[in-house]
């Protein structure tokens, strides 16, 4: 096999590796205010192991942005954490985000792979995977020690193969309506695990962020997961399929901001971009009409929120601009 590492990067490793830089530099600075107030010993080891794989993953962009002699982006640094500051989380908070964050790498990284061609780099993102992959299973087990997991809801096994007989297995709007699919319930039960974890940081953001305008995002979105989770567990009790979260996850009562109001924003605008490929997920494996409508509707609001999280970014003058394409009409203006 012929090794093309040497090949200049495509645009889709450019942008990959820079995404890659930027979760992680961010990653970084959250554990690291992690592993100054975290107690339980099984849980630091976690943390400590995830704060790792961070840094080797930042290393590893450097030196593959250095060898292109492609400027890094400015990321997040020391500046963007306070360690002098109080907890703002509860030690099951702690494994629960990290739980989320290896599940929607390990998706990142899955889509990534198919488009990148250099060895080099294919190689970079399958050790990734691999590490992500362990230490989202050693999560998922001292979960379950902790009792903190949350299992899908069960349904009961069928005894024969079935096959669908009529259209009517897409009706949700109008005449019968079919009950939800395995996939139907574990795709809306996602969604509620990932809006559970998304509005403890919304409250938690919001309650520490000096800034009014951004403060009051956070307070804005915390109300949108609150009401977008009440939509998912309505469809799940119209099943009979109820949830309960655990209530450990909690947020102490300190104002000082472990976090610059830059990291916390980009952190949710990540959060509301992976919200919208969920949906999008969720959709793709719904064929009943009305929960392609539902979620396309929550679709909509998420981005519309999204979107000013964005501007927001942009009037503080703290979003950095993805690699790009040149603008050659521009280029020609300047010559003129």
């Amino acid at each position: 096999m012929k090794n093309n590492s040497k090949a200049p990067l495509t645009s889709a490793e450019k942008a990959n590796l820079w995404n890659f830089y930027m979760a992680n530099t961010m990653s970084h600075c959250m554990f690291q205010h992690f592993l100054a107030h975290v107690e339980n010993k099984q849980i630091k080891k976690i943390i400590q192991d995830s704060d790792l794989l961070s840094q080797r993953i930042i290393e590893r962009v450097k030196n593959f942005f250095q060898e292109e002699n492609i400027p890094l982006p400015a990321g997040f640094s020391e500046q963007d954490v306070n360690l002098a500051a109080p907890r703002l989380f509860s030690d099951s908070f702690y494994l629960l985000y990290i739980d989320l964050m290896y599940k929607l790498g390990l998706i990142f990284y899955s889509i990534t792979l198919p488009n990148t061609t250099r060895l080099d780099i294919r190689l970079f993102i399958t050790e990734t995977m691999h590490d992500a992959a362990n230490y989202s299973n050693q999560v998922t087990e001292l979960m379950l020690e902790t009792g903190i997991y949350v299992r899908p809801p069960n349904i009961p096994t069928m005894n024969t193969q079935e096959i669908v007989q009529r259209q009517s297995f897409f009706n949700g709007f109008f005449g019968d309506k079919r009950t939800l699919t395995g996939i139907e319930i574990s795709q809306l039960f996602a969604n509620i695990q990932f809006n559970t974890m998304k509005t403890v940081l919304l409250i938690a953001f919001g309650q520490v962020a000096e800034s009014n305008e951004i403060r009051n995002y956070f307070i804005r979105g915390k109300h949108i997961n609150i009401k977008q989770n009440t939509v998912f567990s309505n469809v799940l009790k119209e099943e009979d399929l109820p949830l309960t979260m655990p209530s450990q996850f909690n947020v102490t009562t300190t104002n000082i901001p472990p976090f610059s109001d830059k990291l916390m924003l980009f952190h949710i605008s990540n959060l509301s971009s992976a919200k919208l490929r969920n949906f999008g997920d969720s959709i793709a494996v719904s064929p009943r009409h009305d929960l392609g409508s539902l979620y396309f509707r929550l679709m909509v609001e998420t981005s519309n929120y999204a979107e000013d999280g964005g501007n927001l970014l942009i009037e503080n003058s703290w979003m950095e601009k993805p690699p790009h394409n040149v603008d050659r009409n521009l280029l020609a203006k300047k010559k003129k």
